[in-house]
């Protein structure tokens, strides 16, 4: 399974973003391998769309699951037609604890 977090660094120990278009990097991560890869989000710097700029991310590198603290509707709505899990976040923390915290319930 892949997992798509928005993050304010390149590395896994970065902290979660606290909202999705805003954020300066993807992380997508795959549970299957370990691995994963930091993208930067062209939306970052936007004041209108950047959600979906964050989302084409998400559909381009074929995620299967979102873990993010906001979302926007029109995210919402195009991540969920690509049956793109979203999974609301009630706390920050790193990209790796979020992570560890899933598979730890897995």
């Amino acid at each position: 399974m892949k997992i798509a977090i928005p993050s304010t660094g390149e590395k896994l120990t970065a902290p979660i973003s606290n909202t999705l278009g805003h954020a300066p990097f993807m992380i997508i991560y795959d549970t299957s391998s370990g691995e994963y890869g930091s993208f930067a989000n062209p939306g970052f710097q936007m004041q209108d769309g950047s959600g979906l700029k964050a989302s084409e991310i998400i559909l381009e590198k074929r995620a299967d699951a979102l873990f993010t603290r906001e979302i926007g509707r029109k995210s919402y709505s195009v991540l969920l037609k690509d049956h793109v899990k979203i999974h609301l976040l009630t706390s920050g923390g790193t990209v790796k604890s979020a992570i560890n915290k899933y598979l730890k319930k897995q």
